[in-house]
């Protein structure tokens, strides 16, 4: 427990002075509450017509408080999966590609426990991101309702939580991009194969079969598919997506205790 410990404070210490930590995180606190508040004001302005106003056609009704955050909750599901696949690219697959994951095999901590702290970290800095994205959100949310002299109510506070869970359940689907990065030992790669699993998310989607797919679970659950599709998702697909994360863990920390020719 002690070697996880001193693995955790050097890992932690490490990724808050990344520069990619830097740049990611102001993304997700601060643009994603912006981002559910402007695209709430525009849906409501009239000001957008045609393919653009359908698009929005959802979010231009309703209570204020609670469209703004499951707006907020629609867009953390893509947002926190990219900005945590693209951590897990950097925090496990930059030593392998660059060489430096050779003096892992001079210390006494072991490989394994390198990598779930790594994953531990970066998960725990996405959960954070994410608690204080929605915090944001229902800050600037109940604001706005009272000004309009709306009530900030129980479905504000349900969309709330649905936001906050969708948005920790993707943070979790960002952890198998750890096991790609150790697999290819490339940067690219393992982004690749992000954005080609978001690609094929929309595609499983398009053919009716999003309910069971865990990286379309989070999305079509915060309403981005419509009411049904959002009804659509039960416990068992809910637990199916929350499987995937110690899955993955448990998948990295073998990968790394096996690392031969690094």
């Amino acid at each position: 427990m002690s070697a996880l410990g001193t693995a955790l404070r050097v890992e932690a210490l490490a990724w808050r002075r990344s520069a990619l930590q830097r740049l990611a995180t102001p993304l997700l606190v601060l643009v994603v509450p912006l981002a559910a508040v402007g695209l709430t004001a525009l849906a409501r302005s009239g000001a957008v017509d045609g393919a653009g106003a359908a698009k929005l056609a959802d979010y231009a009704t309703g209570e204020l408080a609670t469209t703004h955050l499951v707006v907020a909750g629609q867009i953390l599901t893509v947002a926190t999966l990219m900005a945590g696949g693209f951590a897990c690219a950097a925090v496990f697959g930059q030593p392998l590609a660059d060489g430096r994951a050779g003096a892992y095999f001079g210390i006494a901590t072991p490989r394994g426990t390198l990598a779930l702290a790594r994953g531990l970290v970066v998960l725990a800095w996405a959960a954070a991101c994410v608690l204080v994205a929605v915090g944001l959100t229902v800050a600037v949310s109940a604001g706005a309702a009272a000004s309009v002299s709306a009530s900030f109510g129980p479905t504000a506070w349900a969309a709330a939580g649905r936001a906050l869970a969708a948005g920790l359940l993707a943070a979790g689907l960002a952890l198998p991009f750890a096991a790609v990065a150790t697999l290819t030992r490339s940067l690219l790669a393992t982004v690749g194969s992000l954005i080609g699993v978001v690609a094929m998310t929309q595609v499983i989607v398009l053919v009716g079969g999003g309910a069971w797919f865990p990286y379309a679970v989070p999305s079509l659950w915060t309403g981005t598919g419509g009411p049904e599709a959002a009804a659509a998702i039960g416990g068992p697909a809910l637990a199916l997506t929350a499987v995937v994360a110690p899955a993955a863990a448990a998948l990295v920390v073998a990968q790394w205790g096996r690392l031969t020719d690094v």
